[in-house]
């Protein structure tokens, strides 16, 4: 059974990086306070809960990928794809999302049981993307994150967002066949 992604289009490709344009899509997304890794799995933890079944109607909802983290920072505009994704903002907060797959709309989606969890539609836009393996923690995003600004700086593409780092596969995935990614609006 394959995982839902958020739909888009490859607008140019350079080695490990890509200009991307993302159809809309909702997003389910909590806002966690602490260190970047504590904020990632408490965060997926709450997400995934309310997919497999901690919701008003009791529906399994199915998972999508990839999990993404994005920084808190309520002053800055986000628009992240979906995997999950997270990023810091001051205070140590970081927004953890799930994309919702595509049969929902804000109208039809479960209601959560969980207050933390809110939803938000991310309209169609493009994104700058570097792609890399690993364990995606806090030092190796940070360092993806700085080529990804140095490339963009390189062909005069301008940052609109905070950079969200992106996660596809589940934990037991190995190190070399991960599949993750640094994701910023331009």
């Amino acid at each position: 059974m394959a995982i839902e992604s958020a739909k888009y289009k490859v607008v140019s490709k350079e080695d490990r990086f890509e200009i991307r344009e993302y159809e809309e899509y909702i997003l389910a997304e909590v806002e966690i306070g602490g260190d970047y890794n504590h904020a990632i799995n408490a965060g997926f933890r709450i997400l995934a809960d309310f997919i497999f079944g901690n919701n008003k109607k009791r529906a399994r909802i199915q998972m999508t990928a990839p999990v993404t983290e994005t920084t808190a920072d309520q002053s800055e505009k986000i628009e992240m794809t979906a995997p999950v994704s997270a990023a810091a903002a001051e205070g140590g907060k970081y927004k953890v999302a799930f994309m919702m797959p595509s049969k929902y709309s804000l109208n039809t989606l479960p209601e959560p049981n969980s207050k933390e969890i809110e939803f938000r539609k991310v309209d169609a836009h493009q994104v700058a993307v570097i792609r890399f393996s690993g364990y995606l923690k806090k030092r190796l995003a940070e360092e993806k994150g700085e080529e990804l600004k140095n490339w963009l700086k390189r062909r005069n593409l301008t940052a609109k967002s905070a950079f969200a780092s992106a996660q596809y596969n589940p934990p037991w995935i190995i190190g070399p066949f991960r599949k993750n990614e640094i994701i910023v609006t331009i």
